[in-house]
């Protein structure tokens, strides 16, 4: 059932279920709800946009709108001269490790960009799409996980040396978490320069919860989030799903815009206000871009003059190393540090730890403490306080800083090796750091290199996977250093993409 007829009266079916939705988001919406539901397999032209918009009865403009929103969120490819097309899926690339499944098969939303280690005879689900084995995986930031600590000898520890405490853990337990974890949590807070007091910060089940507890306790349907242009996939999945819509923000080399914010803010609707803003400031996700203390102070500034709630996520300052910094030697203060009273910090361990350790630290404006505990309760209950419990030993005994000085080295060799290889080339590395990011050469955009990367036997993320709105504001692709197990396999995978972007194919 895939010519144009048909399609158009399914897509008018499936927004018309969406009508308290803006018009183009409900086509999208249900470009996006045909696909899911295997009726536009991938390779389906969609109808020509003025062709749909006479059938809808809607404008070009809202087609046109439409269908680069499909784009943004991956699920569509257009190419001139041919048209629109159900592209193959690489959703989510943040959010999925590469064997999350029991056998080695990627779990159900699983990212395509993912490998797997044999077919599934049944895929089941639409992300499970099989494509051959790839040789690397770039695409998945993974931060060298043969670093790890052992779980095993964290857990053997806990077994012979306290038996009875930890049989203690079986029982329910406050849901913003003990206060030994507690405690432990405000010692993680201080390695990104928070000072956060044990009472005033609750724990999560990792960073997504996290922000996930912050969206539903703070935000509301209907509400309006900035976030820079480019940013963390994740937020937008959120946002989507919550009913939440993201502003996106023009940001600079320095991050994001001060005054692009302030014009976001006096350009909102009434009585439909900015209420929020996301921010990792310290490396953004997936351009490595760091705030200066100026320009943070500025942000600042702004948000307190639209009174907006701070979101701040930095879950990938601590890979870098004070050397790392710009003044050699101290690291910059968190928003938190700068606006407690607006800001919600997320400090996480799992890029330290491991991806299996989900423990992340929420420290909040003390008058949203209650808010946010009731999320938690209503969510999860607590988090297992097995897992808080040995993320606070890690942290107390040394384990955690020992491991992220070995992450922090191995990534500065990568970061080397990536410099090297991609030298000639723009690319965006620091001295230490789990991913890079390189800025294409025209013709190319993310999608098509990463295609191109895919043919290869390389995975790595599009920008356009990040984007926050309509459009790209720069072609690149993020490029994971810690996807390959060795740097032989790294550096193999890097001439791979060297040779591309030489040949132009």
């Amino acid at each position: 059932m895939h010519d144009n007829m048909n399609i158009t009266a399914l897509l008018a079916g499936l927004s018309a279920r969406n009508g308290d939705r803006p018009k183009y988001l409900a086509l999208a919406d249900a470009v996006e709800q045909a696909f899911r539901e295997h009726e536009l397999p991938p390779g389906t032209a969609l109808p020509p946009q003025r062709a749909l918009a006479r059938a809808l009865g809607v404008t070009l403009g809202t087609v046109s709108r439409a269908y680069a929103e499909a784009a943004t969120r991956g699920l569509v490819e257009a190419s001139v001269g041919r048209g629109t097309f159900i592209r193959v899926q690489r959703p989510d690339v943040d959010v999925m490790p590469p064997e999350a499944a029991e056998g080695g098969e990627a779990a159900p939303d699983a990212p395509h960009c993912l490998p797997t280690k044999r077919p599934a005879a049944d895929a089941g689900n639409h992300a499970v799409l099989r494509a051959k084995p790839a040789l690397h995986n770039l695409g998945f930031i993974a931060p060298f996980e043969h670093l790890n600590p052992s779980l095993s000898q964290g857990l053997r520890k806990l077994t012979e040396h306290d038996a009875a405490m930890l049989d203690g853990l079986q029982s329910y337990r406050r849901p913003g978490g003990m206060l030994r974890h507690r405690e432990a949590g405000a010692l993680w807070a201080g390695r990104y320069g928070l000072a956060a007091r044990p009472a005033d910060l609750l724990i999560c089940a990792g960073s997504q919860h996290a922000l996930l507890t912050i969206l539903t306790s703070l935000c509301a349907p209907g509400d309006r989030i900035a976030a820079e242009s480019l940013s963390y996939p994740l937020l937008r999945q959120l946002a989507r799903r919550l009913r939440i819509q993201i502003v996106p923000v023009r940001a600079d080399a320095g991050g994001m815009s001060p005054d692009a914010l302030d014009s976001a803010c006096r350009g909102a609707p009434p009585g439909n206000r900015v209420r929020a803003v996301y921010l990792m400031p310290s490396c953004r996700n997936p351009t490595l871009t760091r705030m200066s203390l100026r320009r943070r102070e500025e942000i600042v500034e702004v948000c307190r003059r639209h009174d907006l709630l701070i979101m701040e996520d930095d879950v990938f300052a601590l890979a870098h190393s004070r050397d790392d910094a710009p003044d050699k030697g101290s690291r910059l203060p968190p928003l938190a540090g700068l606006a407690p009273e607006r800001t919600c910090f997320i400090a996480a361990t799992s890029e330290v730890l491991g991806g299996g350790l989900r423990v992340a630290y929420l420290c909040p404006p003390q008058h949203h403490l209650e808010e946010l505990e009731k999320t938690i309760s209503y969510t999860i209950s607590m988090v297992p306080p097995l897992m808080a419990e040995l993320a606070a030993r890690w942290i107390r005994d040394g384990t955690a800083q020992h491991v992220l000085e070995a992450k922090r080295a191995e990534a500065a060799a990568r970061c080397a090796l990536a410099r090297d290889i991609l030298d000639g080339f723009e690319l965006i590395a620091r001295r230490t750091g789990f991913f890079c990011w390189l800025r294409l050469p025209e013709p190319w955009t993310g999608v098509r290199f990463a295609d191109a990367a895919r043919a290869r036997g390389v995975l790595v993320a599009e920008g356009e996977h990040f984007a926050m709105g309509h459009g790209v504001p720069e072609h690149g692709v993020r490029i994971a250093l810690g996807g390959a197990e060795r740097r032989e396999e790294l550096a193999a995978a890097l001439e791979a993409l060297a040779e591309i972007l030489h040949k132009g194919n």
